[in-house]
Order: structure tokens, then C-alpha cells, then sequence
């Protein structure tokens, strides 16, 4: 995925976050959309390298600690999932190869199907 296609993204979901949960901003502050920033990069990184290696599970592991992070940091596994969605719906508005968008959206899909079953928030 090209570096302003993950710009776009990350801008997109960060700023509709703290639109939709304006209470981030009280309790994180700037620090925490340092972190909202951080961890949607991340995310994509995680998302590109299993499409790189082929292997799915390499994010679904990777969810699988970030659920465990953010919920002892007082961040809900239903953020998640949200954040997950966003970033398949501003995927859609970016220029991504369509073998590559095609496993993106299943990795993410499978991912917060797995999110939602592990936490019985579905």
C-alpha cells in the first residue's frame, strides 16, 4: 500500500475517532491521539505484512495482543472493531490493487469476526 494511501487512511480514522468519542479527548488528551495515530500505523503495517508473507494469522495474533493492550488500558475491544471498520470503509477511497484490497478486507472481516466471538461483543 502506497505511504499516502496509509496517510489518508489513518488521517480519516483518527479524526472521525475523536468526532464520534469526543471523551478520548478528555481522558487521553494529545497523548492519546498520539497513540490513536501510532496504532492505526501499525495496524497497516500488520495488515501489509501478512499480505506480504501471505499469512493471515500473522494479524489475527496481532489482534489478538492488541485486544489484550488497549483493554487493560481502559480501551474496549468494541473500539476496535470500529477502528477495524473504518479502516475497510476509507480503504475503499484510496488506490489499492485489488488482489491486495481483496485480502485486506478478509484479514480485517475474519479479525473482528474473531474480536467479536473472543469478547461476546457481537
Amino acid at each position: 500500500m502506497r505511504e499516502e494511501a496509509k496517510q489518508y487512511i489513518t488521517d480519516c480514522v483518527v479524526k472521525e475517532f475523536y468526532l464520534n468519542y469526543p471523551w478520548l479527548e478528555e481522558k487521553f488528551g494529545e497523548k492519546g491521539r498520539k497513540h490513536t495515530r501510532e496504532d492505526n500505523e501499525h495496524h497497516l503495517r500488520h495488515l501489509e505484512l501478512a499480505y506480504e508473507l501471505d499469512d493471515e494469522k500473522i494479524f489475527k495474533d496481532y489482534s489478538i495482543w492488541l485486544n489484550d493492550v488497549l483493554v487493560s488500558r481502559g480501551v474496549g475491544t468494541r473500539l476496535i472493531i470500529e477502528n477495524y471498520d473504518m479502516i475497510q470503509r476509507y480503504m475503499q477511497d484510496v488506490e489499492i490493487d485489488q488482489q491486495e484490497r481483496s485480502f485486506y478486507t478478509h484479514v480485517l472481516e475474519t479479525s473482528i469476526s474473531y474480536l467479536k466471538q473472543m469478547t461476546n461483543t457481537g
